[in-house]
């Protein structure tokens, strides 16, 4: 196993198209082509062409998929990223995972 420098391990995030704002809650399937920033709650799965960031104050209940996916809140279901899944300190996944790469924080939960 060769080590890499951080910056050779830290995954290239697409440029944010698409939000939900903390105060939101969607209800349904979220799709689109460009990467999504989710700092609310969602209700349903969420796929996108690009990345998607759930970040610290957000909750997602259903599936991810997407090519990079970085994880500061929760997700509850299923995340598929052909790319690199982060898991940061305050987040947490409950349900399975299908990625290419893997990192996970002190602190990140994956159950």
């Amino acid at each position: 196993m060769a080590w890499r420098t951080r910056n050779e391990t830290e995954p290239t995030l697409d440029k944010i198209e698409n939000v939900v704002g903390r105060s939101c809650i969607v209800r349904g399937d979220l799709i689109a082509d460009g990467a999504f920033r989710v700092d609310g709650a969602i209700e349903g799965s969420v796929e996108s062409k690009a990345a998607v960031v759930v970040a610290e104050s957000a909750t997602v209940t259903g599936n991810v998929r997407a090519t990079d996916v970085v994880v500061a809140g929760k997700v509850h279901g299923n995340v598929h990223c052909s790319g690199h899944l982060e898991i940061l300190a305050t987040g947490s996944i409950q349900g399975d995972i299908e990625v290419t790469s893997l990192r996970i924080e002190a602190g990140g939960v994956f159950a």
